[in-house]
């Protein structure tokens, strides 16, 4: 069967706007119960493509920890730049999804912000940050989110699983919070904590949701991270 290599990636990547693309393979995903997951979803895959949008940092600037009583908002913003973002990424996520089926590979589009939740757990039944991990986008911080070199955490994502087998992108090394707390004392949520060792981030989801069914703007230790990161 065909193989497709980095300078594939790489072409499709520019054609279709996407600012971020990375690959992990079967072999070079070693998180067990990320591997099942997919296995659960696409019997047989060989690849898991993550595409990754810029959020914005002017409207990431204007998220704040908290509604405003007299004023509108400003931190509305970020539905609508979201919304945008996402239907990039699930035309991007699509397009590459039609070009494997043509060659005769099973591909599952995972579209941006429509991953099924279990609600029991607030676990998505297949994790975009961990597999953008293992894709070479960068790492997981203590604020749970991935932590890009070109973005810092203003990044979002989609994935594909596909049975088209595509080489690996390299993983990222780097740890961006190794002194830095900022998202944790700045989480108006109160939901983020000091990692144990060898946890990358502790979240308590529940708090996380209820702050954010309460009405109030999420995405505030985006900020903070992102003001840290310069």
């Amino acid at each position: 069967m065909r193989a497709f290599g980095q300078d594939f990636v790489q072409e499709m990547k520019s054609r279709l706007c996407i600012e971020l693309v990375g690959v992990a393979s079967i072999e070079a995903l070693s998180l067990k119960e990320l591997k099942d997951r997919a296995t659960s979803l696409l019997p047989g895959w060989k690849s898991v493509i993550v595409f990754g949008k810029e959020i914005f940092k002017e409207v990431v600037a204007l998220l704040e920890p908290s509604k405003r009583a007299v004023e509108g908002e400003r931190g509305a913003l970020f539905g609508p730049h979201s919304d945008y973002l996402n239907g990039r990424l699930n035309k991007a996520v699509y397009d590459f999804a039609d070009l494997f089926r043509k060659e005769g590979y099973r591909s599952l589009p995972l579209p941006a912000a429509g991953c099924p939740t279990d609600q029991r757990s607030l676990s998505a039944i297949f994790s975009y940050k961990h597999a953008a991990e293992f894709a070479g986008l960068g790492t997981i911080g203590r604020h749970s989110m991935l932590i890009t070199q070109q973005y810092g955490p203003r990044v979002r994502l989609a994935c594909l699983l596909t049975e088209a087998l595509l080489e690996a992108s390299p993983v990222v090394q780097k740890g961006y919070c190794a002194d830095c707390d900022a998202c944790i004392r700045a989480c108006p949520a109160r939901a983020l904590g000091v990692p144990e060792k060898m946890e990358p981030y502790r979240i308590n989801k529940f708090a996380c949701q209820t702050y954010r069914q309460a009405g109030f703007t999420c995405g505030f230790c985006m900020k903070v991270c992102d003001g840290a990161l310069g």
